[in-house]
């Protein structure tokens, strides 16, 4: 796989262009199920409370994941964690093209969002990887958190695909789509250590130790809830 090494970048700036189209796609796929709940709604007759049931399944499990996602990444770093979760989430969104009960959406749905949810940490901490520490708030971690092109072009995708496949290949389509990034991703992207931890080695057990520190502030579960 040596091979492989010669073309991996750990250059910032394209890093940051890998994360950033990582997010587009996120919030991409995580729209499609309001543009697509009409033509859903349709054929599985759902009332309007078990549309909203279907659109909340998402945000439970993606909360879930907002807390182990980020110990994950700073345990096995970013690029592996990312890899996981866009595969999984793309290959869920593909699995949603194939539901046949409400029952079977709520599910999708639900792992659906757990498997996006550690996507955001990692991507920060993909930041504190690739960036030193005078630039992470200014402009790698103020652009991620302000991104909101995913959301904005999503009609312009979404659409078109429900017109053209229906909403069932408009899943399947975006499932791929998700895939082929993560292709990518793995192939351009080389993992690296923030600087600060090549320089102090950091010790064992000390992630652990932090962690569970977190977990102790009351703000930390408010702002899960």
């Amino acid at each position: 796989m040596g091979w492989l090494k010669k073309f991996q970048s750990e250059n910032r700036y394209v890093v940051f262009f890998f994360l950033y189209v990582g997010f587009c796609i996120s919030y991409i796929d995580r729209s499609a199920i309001g543009l697509a709940l009409p033509s859903i709604s349709k054929d599985f007759a759902l009332a309007p409370t078990q549309m909203g049931v279907v659109i909340s399944a998402f945000f439970i499990g993606y909360s879930i994941m907002q807390l182990p996602g980020g110990w994950m990444a700073d345990k096995f770093g970013s690029k592996s964690v990312i890899l996981i979760a866009l595969t999984l989430w793309s290959i869920f969104t593909f699995t949603t093209g194939h539901a046949s009960s409400l029952a079977g959406l709520l599910f999708l749905r639900f792992v659906f969002g757990l498997c996006e949810g550690p996507y955001a940490g990692a991507c920060y901490r993909g930041i504190a990887e690739y960036f030193p520490r005078e630039l992470r708030p200014a402009f790698a971690t103020g652009v991620l958190s302000s991104n909101y092109i995913g959301s904005a072009i999503a009609p312009i995708i979404i659409v078109p695909l429900i017109l053209w496949f229906g909403w069932r290949g408009m899943f399947q389509a975006l499932g791929c789509i998700g895939l082929v990034y993560v292709f990518f991703y793995a192939f351009f992207v080389k993992q690296v250590k923030p600087a600060e931890e090549e320089k102090a080695g950091a010790k064992k057990g000390s992630k652990k130790e932090y962690f569970l520190k977190l977990l102790h502030f009351s703000i930390i579960w408010k702002l899960v809830v």
